[in-house]
């Protein structure tokens, strides 16, 4: 199965705090309707028809909307109508395919973006209920609640994308960083380990210890990293930066 999902920019920006130059779209202020014409020829006149579109042809009409209403070119109510087309899009195809995955995570992607925080989080449970095996949904579902600072809600999400995908690197070190900013130090640690050497390990859980304060206990991790691995530059640089 291909993959859907994309991870939000700057991962470990959300879990420590979180242009487009063509020619202007016509926004037009009519409802939005994805529609498709059918040309047919009896005898020897034309005549058009049309018909509902496909699903896919309404997701694709809202990945687009979706992408120019992130352009800051834009004036704000063009950006507006564009995030107000793309949800209206994803709408029609849902109203089309009730169960189709892109058209879900689409849509919460979408009102992630727009900062309606409540309908992303509703829009993702209920593709999580549609396709629970599908890790990238409680990820991004975990990572929508590392943006609002609900850490607890989080790491279960995290933790249920990494039960489903357990190699997934990018799962990996996402739950590690998540733990460190929940103050499970121990348990970050030994996340980390899964696909770090423990220098490396110990470097990763410092780096989010300095960040929230720790810097004491940061500097611990630090030695224990150069005691591991004594020639680890960065190790080595951020504990000079430190003391």
């Amino acid at each position: 199965m291909k993959r859907l999902f994309l991870v939000f920019p700057a991962v470990c920006s959300t879990l420590v705090g979180c242009t487009l130059t063509g020619t202007d779209l016509a926004l037009k202020e009519k409802s939005f309707n994805v529609t498709e014409k059918v040309v047919t020829k009896p005898k020897s006149e034309k005549e058009e028809t049309v018909r509902p579109p496909k699903a896919a042809t309404c997701i694709a009409f809202g990945d687009f909307r979706a992408i120019e209403a992130k352009n800051l070119e834009r004036s704000s109510l063009q950006r507006q109508q564009l995030f107000e087309d793309a949800r209206k899009a994803y709408q029609q195809a849902l109203s089309i395919e009730p169960d189709n995955l892109q058209a879900m995570v689409g849509l919460a992607r979408l009102y992630a973006s727009m900062e309606d925080y409540q309908h992303a989080q509703e829009m993702y449970q209920q593709a999580g209920r549609k396709h629970p095996k599908q890790a990238g949904i409680w990820f991004e579902l975990g990572m929508l609640h590392a943006r609002k600072k609900e850490w607890n809600i989080a790491l279960e999400d995290l933790a249920l994308a990494l039960k489903l995908e357990p190699e997934n690197r990018q799962f990996i070190n996402t739950y590690g960083y998540a733990l460190c900013r929940n103050g499970k130090f121990e348990e970050s640690y030994q996340v980390f380990l899964k696909i770090n050497e423990p220098a490396k390990a110990h470097y990763q859980v410092a780096r989010m210890m300095e960040h929230i304060g720790k810097k004491e206990e940061a500097k611990e991790h630090l030695i224990k990293a150069l005691a591991s691995q004594p020639d680890f530059p960065d190790a080595r640089e951020m504990l000079a930066s430190i003391n």
